[in-house]
């Protein structure tokens, strides 16, 4: 069904507020820095970082997100005090170059001096892993300390289909790393930081679904391939990625939140249980309901209480909510849950449950993070 939708789906124009696709980036980074004194930028490697960086890379871990351009405000608007220490942005839908992520490393360790060293994270696409790792090759030869973490969380992808690959990244990243730039910047170790990233990964999940796919602004006016009237799609991917399935007519909300729900938590499926919710017995989750652009925030609220009727109804407590458009695609038509599960209160492991929540509430100084 998905392959037909490929073939037969209609087009139609949308336009885009840009000057020129070449200089789309740069001019909204200058933009974003100019308005936020925490907030400096780099032009020439497209990086974004905390204005007080010189001082805190002198005695803390520093921690870089990196993506394409086009899902904005990931990663850019999570930089400040609390949150991510800098940010690189590819072009529209593409990864940053190895040098722009070598150049990153260099901004956060201080120079001829002892480093806490840099944990680097971003989603688990082949163009990004590939730069960071030449990036990080580099970065070591020359003495810099660091640990990269490539974060996939799109259940849409099962462990048959992700095989040694694994799942996509869409917004997993982003709550892992809520918790870890808190521990960075109250003072732990690169180890600890990166292990309660993991951590965090190894426990969530992510599905979405839109009525569209993306449009590149490769010029002020582009056309967009829409799917097929009064459809939409289970589990498509932010790049216009083919998802799970269609979906025609389109569901109610409450059975298409029960189907999402169900992908996130349903432990039985061999496929699709990532998250290890205990078949008996409380558990309590992080919910985070995502924008994919242009989906407002009272449909993302109406869409958060019912999920978080449909994750109580399984014995699952939503704990912290937060919404809005956190990783976009564009203007893409849509939206997603993402699902953490907390530690249990007497579980032992590198993040108690009580730690997580502090580090979840800690107020980041940024220009998009909805406390």
């Amino acid at each position: 069904m998905v392959a037909d939708t490929l073939t037969k789906q209609p087009a139609r124009e949308t336009f885009h507020f840009i000057n020129d696709p070449g200089d789309a980036i740069n001019e909204a980074a200058i933009g974003l820095t100019e308005h936020n004194p925490n907030l400096s930028y780099s032009p020439t490697h497209k990086i974004v970082y905390r204005s007080d960086l010189d001082a805190f890379r002198q005695d803390h871990v520093t921690t870089i997100g990196f993506a394409g351009g086009g899902h904005e405000p990931m990663f850019a608007g999570f930089v400040g005090p609390s949150f991510l220490s800098c940010s690189v942005s590819g072009n529209m839908f593409a990864s940053p170059t190895a040098a722009q992520i070598f150049a990153a490393i260099q901004l956060c360790q201080p120079p001829n001096a002892p480093s806490k060293g840099t944990l680097v994270v971003c989603g688990n696409y082949t163009g990004d892993i590939l730069n960071a790792g030449l990036a990080i090759t580099r970065a070591t030869a020359a003495g810099y300390k660091v640990r990269f973490i490539p974060i996939g969380d799109d259940v849409a992808v099962g462990k048959k289909k992700g095989g040694k690959v694994g799942r996509r990244g869409l917004s997993g990243h982003v709550v892992g790393l809520k918790i870890a730039c808190a521990l960075a910047n109250q003072g732990e170790s690169l180890e600890r930081v990166g292990d309660v990233m993991e951590y965090i990964a190894a426990n969530s999940g992510t599905i979405a679904v839109a009525f569209d796919r993306v449009a590149l602004p490769n010029n002020v006016i582009t056309e967009i391939q829409i799917l097929p009237p009064a459809t939409i799609e289970l589990g498509l991917g932010c790049h216009g990625e083919p998802g799970l399935r269609s979906i025609s007519p389109v569901p109610s909300p409450e059975s298409l939140t029960q189907e999402m729900i169900n992908l996130l938590t349903d432990t039985s499926d061999p496929d699709r249980g990532f998250i290890p919710f205990p078949k008996n017995g409380k558990s309590e989750a992080v919910l985070l309901v995502n924008s994919s652009g242009s989906t407002s925030d009272e449909v993302l609220a109406r869409f958060a209480e019912l999920a978080i009727e449909e994750l109580e109804s399984r014995g699952i407590t939503v704990r912290r909510l937060t919404l809005g458009p956190m990783v976009t695609s564009l203007k893409q038509s849509g939206f997603g849950f993402t699902v953490w599960r907390l530690p249990g209160f007497e579980e032992k492991g590198v993040l108690s449950r009580d730690e997580a929540l502090t580090c979840w509430d800690r107020k980041a100084e940024t220009a998009a993070w909805r406390q």
